[in-house]
């Protein structure tokens, strides 16, 4: 029988695409057209199309695999726990503000906006300011560059 007195497969079915460069494509035929037969991936997926002579049925192994990509894996059942962890405590009194270094114009500004952060309750933005103030050097830096020298004139 020619390739195109082929009878177009049923909607539902899994058909395969042989691909010259690596295994065949498998589908489940979801639609088709008069030229082309649209198929879906088993388990879901994009969906593509071939020509109705370019399919043929799977083999007892392709039919092997789509049952294992087709066939749902059911949820783990895991026992219900009202409360999976002991609760956390939180300290009744906030972390106290921190200290801005007496003359670092740097810590007295990044100190005023963490209170201006408080103020609106925006207590995030606050640590954060909290956490810039601390780690804010204080000290030299070790790491210098070298003073650049100016060449001397020719004369």
């Amino acid at each position: 029988m020619p390739a195109s007195d082929r009878p177009l497969p049923d909607l539902g079915t899994f058909m395969a695409a042989d691909t010259p460069e690596g295994p065949p494509r498998l589908g489940k035929v979801t639609a088709w057209d008069g030229e082309l037969v649209h198929l879906q991936r088993p388990g879901g997926g994009a969906a593509w199309t071939a020509a109705p002579d370019g399919l043929r049925r799977p083999t007892e192994d392709e039919h092997a695999l789509i049952r294992v990509l087709t066939t749902p894996v059911p949820a783990a059942a895991t026992p219900h726990r009202t409360c999976p962890e002991p609760p956390v405590v939180l300290a009744e009194q906030a972390v106290p503000p921190a200290e801005p270094t007496p003359g670092c114009p740097t810590c007295e500004l990044v100190a005023a906006w963490e209170q201006s952060s408080l103020r609106r309750h925006d207590y995030s933005k606050a640590a954060d300011f909290r956490v810039e103030m601390r780690n804010h050097p204080h000290t030299e830096p070790k790491l210098r560059m070298p003073e650049v020298r100016r060449p001397r004139e020719l004369p």
